[in-house]
């Protein structure tokens, strides 16, 4: 199986809904704790005060259930909550089985005391409505069909409470509305009512999920943003700040290099010089690369560009030797993009350049264009030693690299997914240990054209 790695800004996310999981967690655990008090409370005010026959051994054993789950669901909560966000799904389960043992408890209380006519059965309508909060839309649908059957049963039986039995036949005494058709009209109700909680609570729950989750994103934009501005203004300042003492070593490594060719010195040191000034261009060229890399993500205009004169622009700035190693499909849509021409295709020309870098030199990349009704999709696929799970995790991290210490700046992947989500596009990398890496370009398109390509799926292959 690929492992893959989608540049969605899934972690921040999955943050955002942890942080949820923990609020809706911690607030229930406090609802419980006081529901149970508040039982207690209500069984000895309705025995001692009013004087009503009560089951309470029934319901003590209930309560007890209540607060013992309570302290079992404390110590998971606390468990759940040191673990990474893996353990989400889990987590979300057991707040349902909780709901759901709850509902079960609420049923087997109202059983004992009278069912349907006990007017705590409005509770019901409290509990959909703290589920609508806490579970997801398919939890909360499968509990309120639970709620149904609950009170159905109900229906169909109860232990009566004495209070309410003559409660009824004083009601009913001068009614002509039979017993049966009153619990059923107020089952009915209760039933409505819940049902209207649960989809006005939960669709309300999903849009201010989704609005925190637009919120979250754009912070996030915005971020990546600055901090691309700030690698660009500390590119240009490295670059500024170290050449004046590069070119002074790079002076004097001449210098000691031409007077040693006078003198008689051993090889080793001829060759230590030699690569004192190799080094010193090395270190040029990589801030040079910083400085390009980074320095160039902004100010750029966007202009309207075709796929082709993208995938030109792409492969005529690499070197002859590296281009003869790019398998181009020439078979390109005729889709039209708006994006910055230099700075899109430097950032593809990048990842193209990693491709090249971890394919072995006697094998080629594959580099595709193709087309969907949305997108125009460019594909880059190389033939290395691909990536394990803890790694692609990383990719995409300003300055982090799988290169040798010297062979790249870790930026490339970093200003390709910051340039392309800029374009409301995507960056997706699928990578199979020992088999090789795919990395799938998306960018929204201007219109449909005809004769367009759709992009196989990378895979099945």
């Amino acid at each position: 199986m690929p492992q893959t790695s989608h540049f969605d800004n899934g972690r921040p996310l999955l943050e955002g809904r942890k942080a949820r999981l923990t609020i809706n967690t911690a607030w229930l655990i406090k609802l419980r704790w006081v529901a149970a008090f508040g039982q207690w409370i209500t069984i000895a005010t309705a025995m001692f005060l009013l004087g009503i026959e009560i089951r309470w051994q029934p319901l003590a054993t209930i309560i007890f259930l209540t607060a013992s789950s309570n302290l079992l669901l404390t110590y998971l909560f606390e468990s759940l909550r040191s673990r990474d966000l893996k353990s989400l799904t889990s987590w979300e389960s057991l707040l349902f089985a909780v709901m759901l043992m709850d509902l079960g408890f609420l049923t087997a209380m109202l059983y004992f005391t009278g069912g349907i006519t006990n007017p705590f059965a409005v509770f019901y309508l409290v509990n959909l409505a703290l589920a609508a909060i806490v579970l997801t839309p398919r939890n909360i649908g499968i509990l309120a069909l639970v709620t149904v059957g609950c009170i159905g049963l109900l229906l169909l039986a109860s232990f009566p409470l004495k209070i309410l039995g003559n409660w009824q036949i004083d009601i009913l005494a001068t009614s002509t509305i039979p017993v049966h058709v009153l619990l059923a009209g107020t089952s009915v109700a209760l039933v409505t009512c819940a049902m209207v909680v649960v989809y006005f609570t939960t669709r309300l729950n999903v849009e201010l999920q989704r609005k925190e989750a637009s919120l979250r994103l754009n912070e996030m934009k915005q971020a990546r943003s600055e901090k691309l501005e700030a690698l660009g203004t500390l590119a240009a300042g490295a670059a500024h700040e170290l050449s004046t003492p590069l070119a002074t070593i790079a002076v004097v490594a001449k210098e000691v290099q031409r007077e040693l060719a006078q003198v008689e010195v051993t090889a080793e040191i001829k060759e230590d010089i030699s690569l004192i000034r190799s080094e010193l261009d090395r270190c040029r060229a990589i801030l040079d690369q910083m400085s390009t890399d980074a320095g160039q993500a902004t100010g750029e205009p966007i202009v309207r560009i075709t796929a082709g004169k993208l995938l030109e622009e792409v492969t005529e700035r690499i070197d002859v030797q590296h281009r003869r190693r790019i398998n181009v499909d020439r078979n390109i849509p005729e889709v039209e993009i708006n994006a910055p021409l230099h700075l899109l295709s430097q950032a593809i020309r990048g990842l193209v350049k990693n491709a090249i870098d971890a394919t072995p030199a006697t094998e080629s990349i594959q580099l595709h264009l193709g087309a969907t009704q949305e997108s125009l999709i460019v594909s880059i696929r190389d033939r290395g030693m691909g990536m394990p799970p803890h790694i692609l995790a990383r990719i995409g991290e300003p300055f982090f690299t799988t290169k040798e210490p010297g062979s790249g700046t870790g930026l490339g992947v970093f200003l390709a997914k910051n340039v392309v989500e800029k374009l409301d596009g995507d960056v997706t990398i699928d990578s199979v240990p020992d088999q090789g890496t795919t990395v799938i370009v998306r960018i929204p398109r201007i219109a449909t054209i005809n004769n367009e390509k759709t992009l196989p799926n990378p895979r099945s292959d």
